[in-house]
């Protein structure tokens, strides 16, 4: 094959307009390329960059044809000048999220040839793409520091493996090259369910100065295997390792306790489990769903890491105990969802973390009433301490669930200042008087969720006319009766809007009513209005062509002539129709793709 044939069988006349001051190339969601684009556009860069001397670009073509086919450059005296030429010295961070077309060897060609500066490399999103690249990288890339390999995960319990590490891991001959990235620090494999111990092994071979790291899902990785990787990192700062198997061993990896010998062998002298005190210096922890996890581990963790800014506990076995551990004074965000936690321990919280930001306490049914004016009790201890909290609370951020009642929310009255968004699902009863001087409580209130709550359609037009600030509305199952009104009184300034049950009245009349009032809305999502029609799913296009997000679910028959007439929203990345009408027409995606421009994610139901 010829140069010429590649470009017109691989790249589909597709060139990317590459030059020399090109400092961040994103292709993220660009679903057309491949690396034959970006070889075909790299040609395209040299044919403008060799000054005419037909000579010279003959031969820069031969050499990138034989790289892309045999993915090697030839040893010639004229290596040392390819490289100057084809080389994009500026580029310093590349964005190939959701690129799933690119193949891992030829890719790894193209980035030691075109870009040997590169620093930050997004690959999330590419599950052809894997740990294995990192080794390949380290031959010509030597100066990355942020690799994001993550993929999409539904965060949820998974099984984890058992603690046993196969012996096929201690195998050192499968390293093929030598060296290590000496300037990564930012490591991302977060969603990769098949990293095993033996990719440990890997990193820990390649990855000496990491700082930040994210496994979140891993499922298969070990606590065992966890910690002996963990002891090799030296100066960690950022740990997210929500469901996995991270346990005790781990634990005492991060704070640098001796570690109990195993039965396994460990992977080799050079990584044996090195452990020595040293000061916790974490920034970041997620723990999320790990269960492997105890009550004590947890304690211990969080109290050798005074300096955590950001904490997520949510969906583990703890209580107040633990959170009276924490000595910190640095927190800015914390999330203890679906946890033992009561009052108590939150008021140690926001007592020494005035610049908490945002607290997620969904789910904490050991917080009740009786309790809840002990908080009151340990913030107002001394006038000077309240008078401070009211006047440097930073919290913006508040999910509540059950206990939260207004005795609760009046007691955190003075670190709710500045609320921006405020969240109260299942099980949290807050009084209409409350609801309605809402605009009092919180002036700053922007995001407004209520999910299971009981409100009379009165004091939900109080709320909204009085709410002309808010920016993102959700009413989720709410035991409400809501009138027509409520769509005169709507906030105008309203972007994302979430109504699940209790309007079933609402008609085509109706829709065209929203529509003209908010005019800026991008996030729309309606459950069970049975009265629509296809008209309604017209207007909604026509009218929100910035729309980024829709969900329609048994909304009569929306979707009766099919759903072509949302080609013309350009923006929408997430589409979700279910049970509202006929269904959409069988080539609706192939006709989307033609529609839509390369970078939206279409996703229907």
């Amino acid at each position: 094959m010829s140069v010429q044939q590649i470009q017109d069988s691989y790249s589909n006349d597709l060139a990317i307009r590459l030059s020399g001051h090109l400092r961040i190339l994103d292709l993220a969601g660009c679903q057309q390329v491949t690396v034959a684009v970006l070889f075909h556009s790299l040609l395209q860069y040299l044919k403008q960059n060799s000054n005419n001397d037909v000579t010279l670009y003959e031969k820069l073509e031969a050499e990138i044809y034989s790289i892309f086919v045999h993915g090697s450059v030839t040893h010639s005296p004229m290596n040392q000048e390819f490289f100057t030429m084809t080389s994009l010295k500026n580029v310093c961070e590349i964005n190939f999220q959701g690129c799933w077309r690119l193949d891992q060897n030829r890719l790894v060609h193209w980035l030691h040839v075109a870009c040997p500066n590169l620093k930050v490399l997004n690959i999330s999103q590419c599950p052809q793409l894997n740990v294995d690249i990192l080794p390949q990288i380290l031959k010509g890339c030597k100066y990355v520091e942020v690799l994001n390999a993550s993929l999409n995960i539904l965060r949820t319990q998974v099984e984890l493996s058992s603690d046993r590490i196969s012996m096929h891991i201690f195998n050192q001959d499968s390293c093929k090259y030598e060296g290590y990235l000496c300037s990564l620090t930012n490591l991302s494999f977060e969603g990769r369910n098949h990293l095993k111990d033996s990719d440990l092994y890997l990193l820990t071979r390649y990855c000496l100065n990491l700082s930040t790291i994210n496994f979140g899902g891993c499922s298969q990785l070990t606590d065992k295997g966890l910690s002996i990787f963990l002891s090799s990192i030296r100066n960690l700062t950022k740990l997210q390792v929500p469901y996995t198997a991270f346990g005790r061993l781990s634990v005492n990896a991060v704070l640098g306790f001796s570690c109990e010998q195993h039965s396994d062998e460990l992977w080799s002298d050079k990584i044996q489990s090195d452990f020595y005190t040293r000061e916790c210096a974490l920034a970041t922890l997620d723990l999320e769903g790990c269960l492997n996890i105890d009550r004590d581990s947890i304690s211990q963790l969080i109290k050798e890491a005074p300096l955590l800014e950001n904490l997520n506990l949510g969906f583990l076995s703890l209580d107040d105990s633990t959170l009276l551990c924490f000595s910190g004074t640095s927190l800015n965000n914390l999330n203890l969802q679906e946890t033992q936690v009561t009052e108590y321990g939150i008021a140690h919280i926001l007592k020494w973390n005035q610049h908490l930001n945002s607290l997620n306490i969904r789910g904490c049914k050991k917080i009740t009433s009786a309790l809840a004016f002990k908080i009151s009790d340990t913030i107002r201890k001394q006038d000077a301490l309240n008078i401070g909290m009211a006047e440097t609370s930073t919290l913006k951020c508040l999910a509540a669930g059950w206990g939260f009642t207004d005795s609760t929310f009046m007691a955190l009255k003075p670190s709710l200042r500045h609320l921006q968004s405020f969240s109260l699902g299942l099980g949290s009863r807050i009084s209409e008087c409350v609801l309605s001087n809402l605009h009092e409580i919180l002036p700053q209130l922007e995001d407004l969720s209520l999910v299971f709550q009981a409100i009379s359609g009165s004091c939900m037009l109080d709320l909204l006319k009085h709410g002309q600030a808010l920016k993102r509305l959700e009413l989720c199952h709410c035991f409400v009766e809501l009138s027509h009104e409520i769509i005169h009184v709507m906030p105008t300034a309203l972007t994302s809007l979430r109504l699940e049950r209790g309007i079933e009245w609402m008609t085509d009349a109706d829709i065209e009513l929203l529509v003209s009032k908010h005019q800026t809305l991008t996030s729309l999502y309606l459950t069970g209005c049975k009265n629509l029609t296809p008209r309604s799913l017209e207007t909604i296009s026509k009218s929100w062509q910035a729309m980024t997000y829709l969900t329609l679910k048994e909304c009569g028959t929306m979707t009766l002539n099919g759903g072509g007439c949302l080609f013309v929203c350009k923006a929408l990345k997430h589409l979700t129709l279910q049970h509202s009408g006929a269904g959409l027409d069988k080539d609706f995606v192939k006709c989307a793709l033609v529609e839509v421009t390369a970078n939206q994610l279409l996703k229907t139901n």
